[in-house]
């Protein structure tokens, strides 16, 4: 499912690792609360997380990636930016239509593409980058701060 943890996700980052499992529960939790009829009430949530997360944890991972000498770090860093936008236009777009379906669909549709198209895609090419260059430890670098 495209909300739960593999273990071929880790980073070798115990902070990075936990935010990226934060963030997967979190849409979890909105699509679990769109199938019960409750998804008005994890969207508000979600979109308090968002704003935070992204922030958080894009200031984190592109960190790592600074450290461990990512050719990709450019163009990874310009989808962060294009997501944190996506994100901004979502909560407009919150503000001004409230909980209701279409609000849930635009953000499981967002939410979705990004985990399909970044996370699992952009993350797990950096992801191998690390590993190919021996900088994933067996249990992460022991750094617990990633959560935002």
């Amino acid at each position: 499912m495209l909300t739960q943890w593999h273990d071929d996700m880790a980073t070798g980052s115990a902070a990075i690792d936990k935010q990226h499992k934060e963030l997967l529960r979190r849409v979890d939790d909105l699509l679990k609360g769109a199938k019960s009829r409750k998804g008005a009430e994890e969207i508000g949530r979600l979109m308090w997380f968002l704003k935070k997360y992204v922030r958080w944890h894009f200031r984190d991972e592109e960190k790592l990636m600074l450290e461990a000498g990512y050719p990709g770090y450019h163009s990874h860093k310009i989808q962060h930016e294009i997501f944190f936008r996506e994100v901004l236009r979502l909560e407009s777009l919150h503000a001004e239509q409230g909980d209701n379906t279409l609000m849930i669909v635009a953000v499981i549709s967002a939410m979705c593409e990004w985990l399909r198209s970044h996370f699992n895609k952009l993350d797990k090419e950096f992801i191998e980058f690390l590993k190919d260059t021996g900088q994933i430890g067996s249990g992460g670098n022991g750094d617990e701060n990633g959560e935002p």
